[in-house]
């Protein structure tokens, strides 16, 4: 992996965890996306049955540029026809590039890419089905035209390194959805979960607002090799090793 992918993964994994809804992941998400995979269009689609229905359903389509909503609601007036829908019943995540699964005058003359894409002039798609603790939550597709071309192996192995940050924060973000918890109740229900003492809880609380080391020991007023001791305590109560496992803890 050439190193500006790698920095561009690692700013990608550190603003996932900071969104606090998915319109704004999507949004911002997108944007960074798209310079590491490029594509032309894009969209989240979320299973509106979260978090308990047997039976999948569909949340109203979160895209990239916006007026690519059009081609995502008549795919959902459409969806039992597509041939890639046995995806969304799988029990673990999936990267799948259509080109390589499907070929090209079946992909491009199908009535579901006549009707849903060939006016934005689709020729590959990349998806990602966005699964957490064997639920699913939704897929994420990235779209190229003909001039972009086909996804490669490289896009896949990229999809792949962002999808287990994706799949937690889209969990995080789905649940708090319905449950309409805030940060301040998820720390405090981990605190008990986990009996940490009122520091450890504040310094986790600072951990979810996404504040740096020496943030936290400024606004605590604390050395930061005593935010150290801190920190490793929390890390050891909830068996985790880093602190972006402590933001994927519900």
């Amino acid at each position: 992996m050439e190193k500006n992918n790698f920095l561009i993964i690692n700013e990608i994994i550190y603003h996932l965890y900071s969104w606090e809804t998915m319109e704004e992941l999507a949004k911002k998400f997108f944007a960074e996306l798209k310079l590491l995979i490029p594509f032309s269009y894009a969209s989240i689609i979320l299973c509106d049955s979260y978090p308990d229905s047997p039976e999948l359903s569909f949340q109203e389509p979160i895209c990239h540029p916006e007026h690519f909503k059009e081609a995502e609601q008549e795919y959902l007036r459409s969806i039992k026809e597509d041939p890639m829908l046995w995806i969304l019943h799988a029990k673990e995540s999936r990267v799948l590039r259509e080109s390589e699964l499907i070929q090209e005058e079946n992909r491009l003359n199908s009535p579901l890419y006549v009707r849903c894409y060939r006016k934005y002039n689709i020729y590959d798609t990349l998806q990602y089905t966005i699964v957490y603790q064997q639920k699913m939550l939704g897929v994420l597709t990235l779209f190229r035209t003909r001039a972009d071309g086909s996804f490669t192996d490289d896009d896949m192995f990229f999809m792949r390194s962002l999808g287990l940050h994706l799949n937690a924060v889209t969990h995080r973000l789905c649940a708090a959805s319905v449950r309409g918890r805030s940060t301040d109740a998820i720390v405090s229900g981990l605190r008990r979960k986990y009996q940490l003492t009122d520091r450890e809880e504040q310094v986790l609380a600072r951990i979810y607002s996404y504040q740096n080391n020496t943030e936290i020991a400024e606004a605590l007023h604390i050395s930061e090799h005593t935010l150290q001791k801190h920190i490793q305590n929390i890390l050891r109560k909830t068996n985790v090793s880093s602190k972006w496992e402590l933001l994927r803890l519900q």
